[in-house]
């Protein structure tokens, strides 16, 4: 659910890379897409999906169709519900352009303004299959961002399927709803809802993503019963909720969890709310905003995003962004019966192949400018971790802010990422054989805050080359999860075999330039 501050040479290189998109492109299509499509790419065959027919683009190999529509724009009437059916078309529509990002605070990185629009639910697809007979696997992908922004890469036009695909299968990446206006919850929104549901539109975006691949992924040459759904960070929490949410049966048939954490510094604190902590929340929120009536939400439907945007508390603290209540996954009874942490520990998932990890430093940048003080860390590891506190302080002191800086990095990635992928995976593991646990733990050249949260979505997403990263160590990741995909077993292209997590010998793989076998 996280997000973090990037070193200044990787925001240079995104930047660089936005910029070399920019290069020679044209803007096509109309209505809201806006993105950038190689001049040189030359129009793919027609698809018809349930809504109307759709053209595309072929490029190196691949038909590739940006900015289709899965759900109806959620403005209007429509803002703080569950997505609505898209309205049918008539002829064509060109799938040539990535959409407008949703509504969320300005990009952080300096020279990649985002284009926001809240009519924003569409999604892009990448297929090497030249015709619906192929019936290839298909990964569908949640992207992070503490469920305020799409991060890393700000914009997600840089999440390019592309050099998954080359492997053999379909990707679809999904836009979905961020902050206030898909996260949340008021005592009004429940009362307009038959489940008596408040918030987690985000997440109904992205279940209505995998009823649209359900429906329609034949067409582009996919098997719908071979359905992968992986996400990083935000898009990583989301696919733990998707596997204890009754609501997401039958819409996938594998996961990866990439550094998807449900804990704040342990099992004593859930990254989801209750509802009713929630709809508190929303009330003070609308209230913020001059609204305390019985026709707040009727009012509040009709501000601009970028209202809702400027009253939305983002603090410049990831640490405390990350450990305060704001705009999440909220347990509505509905999408989600109860906390994440509590349906693994009772083995309600669903039982399904999962692949499961984290990068070794996910702590160092989500904990960045948490500004604190030696006593301050004291007092907040005793109120964190009551009767374990001693213990905790123990194993990480402090005794300078920079030490205080350190041990919130180790405790945020040993507790927050590393503890919980652990126990998600045990859980999974007493139900399905096929539970892989990794450890992320390559270091891209020239950065000093190591294996950082994120930082393998630059080689999945074929950014590899331009941050300098090691082939091999690129080739071995996209082979690990597009083999999974493809049959539930992510071996079979390295020279060591992941063996299967189980609790007794608790073994995983660290994937580094050499991919080796730990446990504990």
């Amino acid at each position: 659910m996280h997000v973090y501050k990037l070193s200044s040479i990787l925001v240079i290189c995104l930047v660089l890379i936005g910029l070399s998109l920019l290069a020679g492109c044209t803007q096509v299509g109309s209505g809201p897409g806006v993105a950038n499509v190689s001049a040189t790419a030359n129009t793919s065959g027609i698809v018809k999906t349930d809504a109307g027919n759709v053209s595309g683009l072929t490029q190196d190999g691949l038909r590739v169709y940006l900015g289709i529509p899965f759900a109806a724009p959620p403005t209007g009437d429509l803002r703080w519900r569950p997505p609505a059916p898209v309205q049918p078309w008539d002829g064509v529509k060109e799938a040539k352009a990535f959409s407008l990002e949703p509504p969320q605070p300005a990009a952080a990185s300096p020279g990649a303004p985002v284009n926001m629009s809240e009519d924003c639910l569409y999604l892009n697809l990448w297929t090497p299959a030249q015709n619906a007979s192929e019936k290839l696997p298909v990964m569908v992908f949640f992207y992070g961002g503490a469920f305020g922004k799409v991060a890393p890469f700000e914009t997600i036009a840089l999440y390019n399927g592309s050099t998954l695909a080359q492997k053999g299968v379909i990707v679809v990446t999904a836009n979905y709803r961020l902050g206030a206006l898909g996260f949340l919850a008021h005592p009004q929104l429940a009362n307009e809802s038959p489940h008596n549901s408040s918030g987690n539109y985000g997440l109904l975006d992205q279940q209505a993503a995998m009823q649209w691949v359900q429906r329609n992924i034949g067409a582009f040459g996919g098997d719908p019963s071979r359905v992968t759904i992986f996400g990083q960070s935000a898009g990583g929490e989301s696919v733990l909720i998707h596997l204890v949410s009754p609501e997401s049966r039958g819409l996938y048939q594998q996961a990866i969890v990439e550094s998807g954490p449900f804990w704040a510094n342990g099992p004593t604190i859930d990254n989801v709310h209750s509802k009713a902590d929630a709809e508190q929340f929303g009330v003070a929120y609308a209230q913020s905003l001059g609204y305390s009536g019985p026709d707040a939400i009727a009012q509040m439907r009709r501000l601009s995003p970028q209202a809702l945007i400027n009253a939305t508390p983002w603090p410049s603290s990831s640490w405390e962004l990350t450990h305060t209540l704001h705009f999440e996954p909220t347990i509505d009874g509905w999408v989600l019966p109860d906390s994440v942490d509590a349906l693994f520990g009772l083995h309600r998932e669903n039982p399904v192949p999962l692949m499961i990890g984290t990068n070794a430093d996910d702590g160092t940048t989500l904990s960045a400018n948490a500004n604190m003080t030696v006593p301050e860390y004291v007092t907040l590891i005793r109120d964190y971790f009551g009767k374990d506190a001693d213990a905790v302080l123990a194993q990480y002191p402090a005794n300078s802010t920079q030490e205080v800086q350190l041990s919130l990095a180790r405790i945020m990635t040993d507790y927050d990422f590393a503890d919980a992928a652990k126990f998600a995976a045990g859980s999974m593991s007493d139900l399905h054989r096929n539970t892989y646990l990794y450890r992320y733990s390559y270091i891209l050249p020239g950065q000093p805050d190591g294996a950082f949260h994120g930082s393998e979505t630059f080689l999945l997403f074929g950014l590899a080359g331009a941050v300098k990263a090691d082939p091999v160590v690129a080739g071995n990741i996209v082979d690990l999860w597009t083999r999974f995909a493809k049959t539930g077993d992510p071996n079979g292209g390295m020279n060591v075999t992941w063996p299967k997590y189980t609790r007794e010998q608790g073994q995983y793989l660290d994937i580094n330039v050499t991919p080796t076998v730990m446990s504990g």
